[in-house]
C-alpha cells in the first residue's frame, strides 16, 4: 500500500490541513450569513410581487442556479474588481484580498438557493395564521415576521442545513478560483511540493466529513428547540363564527 498512500506522509500533511479549517469554516458562515440576508429580500420581492423588481429577482436566481459555482467564482473575482473601479475609482482589487471576493461570489450563488426555500417555507404556512394576526392588529410587515417567519424558519431548517453543508464542501474550489489557502488549498500546496496526493485528499475528506456532521447535529439541537418556540408562537386559526 505504501507505494499508493502513505501513513508517514498522511501523518506530515493531515495536521497543516486541520490548521486551515478556521479559513474554510470562515468563508463558509460569513457567505451563508450574507446569502440568508440577501435571500430574504429576495424572497419577500417574489413573495408580494413587487414590479420590476420581481422580474429582476426571478432572472438572478434561474441565472444563479443555471451557472456553475466554478464560473461564479472565477466572474466575481476576475470582473467584480474591475467594475466597482470604473464606478468608484477605487482599486479594491488591491486593497482587498481574494477571500472577500470568494466569499461575496459564494453569498450570492447561496441567495438564489435559500431565496427559494424560504419562498416555498412561508407558502407553507397555515394561511390562518396570517389571517389571526390580521385579526389582532398587526400589520403585514409585523404578521409576516412576528408570526409568519418563526414558523416558516422551522419549515425550512432541514433544508438550510442541506444548503449549509453544501456551501461547505463547495467551499473546495476556492483555490481553484482565487488561490486561497483553506482545506483544499493546503492539501493542493503540499501536493505540488511532495507530488503525493492521494494523502492530502483523503485527509480533505476526512475533515468535510467531520465538519457536514458537525452542522447535522447544530442543526438538530436548533430544530428541537426552535420546534418548541413554534408552538409557543403559533396563534389560532381565525375560524368563522357558528351560523356565519
Amino acid at each position: 500500500m505504501g507505494k499508493y498512500f502513505s501513513w508517514e506522509e498522511f501523518a506530515s500533511v493531515f495536521p497543516r490541513i486541520v490548521q486551515r479549517i478556521p479559513t474554510t469554516l470562515w468563508i463558509t458562515f460569513a457567505s451563508f450569513a450574507l446569502g440568508i440576508a440577501l435571500a430574504l429580500i429576495l424572497a419577500v420581492i417574489r413573495l408580494y410581487r413587487v414590479p420590476v423588481l420581481n422580474q429582476i429577482a426571478v432572472l438572478y436566481v434561474s441565472f444563479m442556479r443555471g451557472t456553475p459555482i466554478l464560473i461564479q467564482l472565477l466572474i466575481c473575482n476576475i470582473a467584480m474588481p474591475g467594475l466597482i473601479y470604473s464606478l468608484t475609482k477605487v482599486n479594491v482589487g488591491r486593497l482587498w484580498p481574494p477571500i472577500y471576493f470568494v466569499v461575496i461570489a459564494y453569498a450570492f450563488n447561496s441567495a438564489a438557493f435559500l431565496s427559494e426555500i424560504f419562498r416555498s417555507a412561508v407558502s407553507g404556512v397555515d394561511a390562518g395564521q396570517s389571517e389571526a394576526a390580521y385579526a389582532v392588529g398587526m400589520t403585514k410587515l409585523q404578521a409576516f415576521f412576528k408570526v409568519i417567519f418563526p414558523q416558516a424558519a422551522f419549515i425550512a431548517l432541514p433544508s438550510l442545513a442541506n444548503s449549509l453543508s453544501n456551501l461547505l464542501k463547495d467551499t473546495s474550489l476556492a483555490f481553484s478560483a482565487a488561490g486561497i489557502l483553506d482545506v483544499m488549498g493546503m492539501v493542493s500546496a503540499s501536493a505540488a511540493r511532495t507530488f503525493r496526493y492521494l494523502e492530502g485528499y483523503v485527509g480533505a475528506a476526512i475533515v468535510f466529513f467531520a465538519l457536514c456532521i458537525l452542522v447535522e447535529m447544530i442543526f438538530g439541537v436548533l430544530s428541537r428547540r426552535m420546534s418548541h418556540a413554534a408552538r409557543r408562537k403559533a396563534l389560532p386559526a381565525v375560524r368563522p363564527a357558528a351560523g356565519e
